[in-house]
């Protein structure tokens, strides 16, 4: 048997290894392919683990992507291709009054009626793989009630890319609308207020320009008259409409305070408030109700027009269908009310100095300057048409008497009553004009013989001689009239004047409440003015002329700010000659321009004495003649001036008047802006006396202006001066610039326009124009305001009551 088994064992050896190899080998297959298994089984269940976190922070974002949708103040809304809704955020139902439930699966209902296709049109185009951005539009809340929005949309699209619909965000813009319709409207008015010359002529449009912004179909401008205690229709614009143009002709009859209680425009009237009617068949109180109910014009809205709080007029409003109160047209309202009560107000203020500019403020006739205009323009006409005219120059007597017994007060009141009683002696077409102080004037142009003119002056005598009654006590003045006529007695304004000026002296001298007419004889002063003219040439030559400087000061603190140079003659035998005495025969005669000119190289070598000597800095300030401004050289005589002298430009002040900057206006801007140029100040003298535009004034490089001494005299007890006096300021520091008050004498004077906030004063009150030496002695110690500098001019005698 072992050998049999070991036979078979032999024999069969090679099976059986490769049996066992064939064993080995599958069992390492199996360990390999269970290593291998055990290993997928760990990365699936790596994945399976991943996948649940990933899972599990997609549903966390999901989560989150919702919580921010549902948060959003945009209102997001998902609709499919066929644009129901699938997903309709909290922002969407607060905006347009739907909720979710109510809109899933429907379309979105949010377009106007009428406007249905639209949304269809919208959604294919998106549906196209358009996308919009920003789109302002108006869409309807669930209460019918329109809603300003703005729009962005784009396709949503599956995994495969494939358009399934389309995602909608929406924003709220109804209050930005609404600002940007204010703004719009504010600034449409206010341009229209702009350029406007009246009230009446742009209020047409203001109301339009409301009407279009506000959806208004008809409005007026309501005018209050509260000395007939009635409202006016002033302007009224209504739409192209047959029946609201019936109503807007029955609304415009005049509206008393009386009557109903109610009303729209009585109410606003008695509450300087505004007023809503959402429903006019519900107010009883309306006046002409059935005019509006015809014309279809359902609800109304009326606001004031306040000047300083109060009630100047009322606008009102009506338009088509009921409409329910709007608070941000009520705001509008407030606006627009108060740029028009503004505009009212400016216009008022400049009327009244444009009147006060040409009229006396006590008396209201014209005074000097418009009387001159108008003697110049009679006096081209009489010229031309071979015409007479006659000048009257009324002086009162013993008007000095009632101002010394009874006050400044009574003596106003005086000449405001003698004034009535001219204009209502004289005929229309006369021009009357006070002169200043008890002196008037009267211009006649129309008559035949000179008789006739003579009947007028003894009706003025008649017509003021007539008893006043003055505090309780009668009183009486008379009047000296001298009369000139044209072409006899002189053919300019000059020497009629001086001829009129001559014989009323004549009658004052002969016994006063008379008059005369200019004789021949009278006329002595023309040989004086000859010798003063040939004086004056060797006055030039000998060096008789010398400056002297008035002081101008801070009117808060008296500090010496500058000084006028005031040019003075010094007459070998008469003594010392004003300037007013000889500067017109030196403009006359073309002595004018050399004596401008010494006055301006002599001032500005006196400033560099000064700076030599360690003065404080000093402005000085140098008249120019209407001649030196007209003349072609003047830039180059300033800058030679200050070259020589080696003076900084800024302490070189230039004053001119107001009517020399207004007479060439384009001339004027560029000769300013030149001087400018150089580094000096300008300064505007006689300020507030012409007519200039203050918007023209504005464009000019001006740095002070000073206000006239005809409206500082009469201050503080003249309210009319008063008045003029600050809206002067007011002006002038508007446009920046600083004012000077010259020729103040009084205390009282100088503590109103402190408190004006006038900058700087000059005058007597604190200091006569002194020699260039006491100037030093005044700056380094100032002398406080109401105690004058005791100090010696050059002519003593001269010192007291001196003025330029």
């Amino acid at each position: 048997l072992m050998v049999v088994f070991l036979g078979v064992v032999l024999g069969t050896g090679p099976v059986i290894s490769e049996i066992i190899r064939e064993s080995l080998r599958v069992k390492f297959e199996n360990a390999v392919l269970v290593a291998r298994i055990s290993e997928t089984n760990r990365h699936l269940a790596e994945r399976v683990a991943e996948q649940q976190r990933f899972e599990e922070i997609m549903h966390h974002a999901m989560r989150r992507f919702e919580a921010l949708i549902e948060a959003s103040p945009l209102a997001i809304i998902v609709c499919d291709a066929d644009g129901r809704v699938e997903n309709w955020n909290a922002s969407a139902e607060r905006m347009f009054g739907w909720s979710e439930k109510e809109l899933l699966g429907r379309a979105v209902p949010l377009y106007p009626v009428g406007r249905e296709e639209e949304g269809s049109h919208q959604r294919e185009a998106i549906l196209r793989g358009d996308t919009f951005t920003d789109v302002e539009a108006v869409r309807m809340r669930k209460d019918g009630t329109p809603v300003n929005v703005s729009i962005s949309a784009a396709p949503v699209r599956d995994a495969s890319g494939q358009t399934g619909g389309y995602l909608t965000i929406i924003a709220d813009v109804t209050e930005r609308k609404h600002a940007e319709r204010r703004q719009d409207l504010e600034n449409a008015v206010t341009l229209l207020l702009a350029d406007a010359r009246s009230l009446e002529e742009v209020m047409p449009r203001v109301i339009r320009t409301i009407c279009w912004s506000l959806k208004f179909a008809y409005g007026a401008r309501w005018v209050v008259d509260n000395k007939e205690q009635i409202l006016r229709c002033a302007e009224t614009w209504c739409v192209p409409d047959r029946k609201v143009e019936e109503f807007r002709v029955a609304r415009s009859a005049p509206l008393d305070n009386a009557g109903l209680p109610g009303g729209l425009n009585r109410r606003v009237w008695a509450s300087s408030a505004p007023y809503w009617m959402g429903d006019v068949t519900q107010d009883a109180t309306l006046r002409r109700r059935d005019f509006a109910l015809e014309a279809g014009l359902l609800h109304a809205f009326a606001f004031p027009i306040l000047v300083g709080g109060e009630i100047y007029g009322v606008m009102e409003f009506f338009g088509y269908g009921t409409r329910a109160r709007d608070e941000r047209i009520v705001e509008i309202a407030h606006t627009v009310g108060s740029q028009i009560g503004q505009f009212n107000a400016r216009k008022q203020a400049e009327a009244k100095l444009q009147f006060f500019a040409s009229h006396d403020p006590l008396t209201g006739l014209f005074n000097r300057g418009m009387f001159n205009q108008r003697l110049q323009q009679a006096l081209a006409q009489a010229q031309r048409f071979e015409r007479t005219l006659a000048i009257l120059f009324i002086d009162l007597d013993g008007f000095k008497l009632v101002n010394d017994t009874l006050g400044h007060n009574a003596g106003d009141a005086l000449l405001a009553e003698i004034a009535a009683r001219l204009r209502a002696a004289l005929r229309e077409g006369d021009v009357i004009a006070r002169m200043g102080g008890d002196e008037f004037v009267v211009l006649i142009e129309e008559f035949g013989e000179p008789i006739q003119v003579g009947e007028v002056a003894k009706k003025v005598l008649d017509t003021v001689s007539q008893p006043y009654v003055m505090q309780g006590q009668e009183s009486q003045v008379t009047a000296s009239i001298g009369i000139s006529m044209f072409p006899d007695d002189g053919n300019d304004a000059r020497a009629l004047l001086g001829a009129a000026d001559m014989a009323m002296y004549r009658a004052k001298e002969q016994g006063k409440n008379a008059f005369r007419f200019f004789a021949p004889q009278m006329n002595v002063h023309s040989a004086e003015r000859l010798s003063l003219e040939s004086n004056l040439r060797r006055a030039v030559e000998r060096e008789e002329l010398v400056l002297l400087y008035q002081p101008k000061v801070g009117i808060r603190d008296a500090q010496v700010t500058g000084v006028e140079a005031l040019v003075r003659w010094h007459h070998p035998t008469q003594g010392v000659i004003n300037p007013g005495e000889f500067m017109p025969v030196a403009e006359d005669t073309g002595l004018g321009l050399s004596i401008g000119q010494w006055v301006l190289r002599t001032a500005c070598r006196q400033l560099a004495v000064w700076r030599e000597q360690g003065l404080p800095l000093l402005r000085v300030a140098v008249n120019l003649s209407q001649r030196q401004f007209a003349q072609e050289s003047l830039i180059h005589v300033v800058r030679e001036a200050l070259h020589i002298t080696s003076v900084d430009p800024s302490r070189l002040e230039l004053e001119l008047t107001e009517a020399m900057v207004t007479r060439n206006p384009e001339r004027a801007e560029k000769v300013l802006a030149q001087l400018k140029e150089l580094g000096v100040h300008l300064v505007v003298d006689d300020f507030g006396t012409g007519l200039s535009s203050l918007k023209f004034l504005s464009r000019l490089p001006l740095d002070s202006v000073k206000i006239d001494r005809s409206l500082i005299s009469d201050l503080p007890r003249n309210r009319e001066a008063a008045a003029l006096t600050r809206g002067v300021v007011a002006m002038a520091h508007s446009l920046n610039l600083r004012v000077i008050a010259e020729s103040v004498e009084t205390s009282e004077q100088w503590e109103f326009l402190r408190e004006l906030g006038c900058d700087e004063m000059q005058g007597n009150y604190f200091s006569a124009p002194v020699r260039a030496e006491i100037v030093a002695s005044i700056v380094q110690q100032p002398v406080a305001p109401g105690r004058r500098a005791t100090v010696q001019t050059l002519y003593p005698r001269r010192a007291e009551g001196d003025s330029d």
